[in-house]
Parts: C-alpha cells; sequence; structure tokens
C-alpha cells in the first residue's frame, strides 16, 4: 500500500511535457499549505497560554 505519493503537475502549460513533479506544492490561496498548518499550531499554543493566564 503507497502511503505518500509525489503529486503531479496539471498546470495547462504542463499538458504537452512528460509528468513530472509539481515544484509548488499543495496550496491554499496562493499560500503553502505546510504554513497554514504551522501557524494554527502556534496559533492554538498561543491561545492555549492565553487562556491559562486570564484563567489564573
Amino acid at each position: 500500500m503507497k502511503i505518500r505519493s509525489v503529486r503531479v503537475c496539471r498546470a495547462p502549460e504542463c499538458a504537452d511535457i512528460p509528468p513530472h513533479e509539481d515544484d509548488e506544492g499543495l496550496r491554499l490561496l496562493g499560500v503553502p499549505c505546510w504554513l497554514i498548518a504551522f501557524l494554527i499550531v502556534i496559533g492554538l499554543g498561543v491561545a492555549l497560554l492565553a487562556y491559562t493566564a486570564s484563567v489564573r
């Protein structure tokens, strides 16, 4: 069973060349998904610390 795979470029300008790896990676609104996930994790940590400080 294949767990991890490489995303293939599906851009219209890549239609005439052989399949190759997508250089841009997975993006949401132009922002890389790894950056969004990193910011969410940092944001949740800060929110937890703020909540803990406000409860005391």
